[in-house]
């Protein structure tokens, strides 16, 4: 019996220093990987469900539909514009840290928040428009104007 267990001794060699570091390296190479995975996820969740892009796209949008038989556009020394559509006159404008709507100078309709600031440059039938965001995003987009035919 003495024998069997110095056998049984001998070939159990237990855990050795080389194992522990190979278990050690490989646990160290998969904790890298993933918090590089989770790196990487975070800055593509940021560039995805980045808020400022939609809202732009909305604002570039909801102002393609105001600039279609316009009788008369007017730039309101780089604050915003001024046009007359169907007998109506129509301001989109800085205001404070917005761009709003207004109708017949009355009402405040908030198209685009979160700005820092508005240029505008108008050139024969194209109008465009350079904004910052609070943010430091920068965004363009220049707008062809149809003006009313009699």
């Amino acid at each position: 019996m003495l024998n069997n267990f110095v056998c049984k001794r001998l070939s159990e060699r237990g855990y050795t220093l080389l194992e522990g570091i190979i278990q050690l390296s490989v646990l160290m190479l998969f904790t890298q990987v993933f918090a590089i995975t989770i790196g990487w996820l975070h800055r593509m969740e940021e560039n995805v469900t980045n808020p400022t892009d939609i809202e732009w796209a909305l604002f570039v949008h909801d102002v393609e539909t105001y600039l279609n038989n316009v009788e008369v556009l007017t730039l309101q020394s780089d604050m915003g514009i001024r046009f007359l559509k169907d007998g109506e006159e129509f301001d989109i404008e800085f205001y404070q840290d917005l761009i709003r709507k207004q109708k017949n100078r009355m009402g405040h309709e908030q198209m685009l928040l979160h700005v820092k600031s508005l240029l505008t440059n108008f050139d024969g039938q194209s109008l465009k428009f350079s904004v910052e965001f609070m943010n430091g995003i920068k965004k363009e987009h220049t707008f062809y104007v149809a003006f009313h035919s009699e």
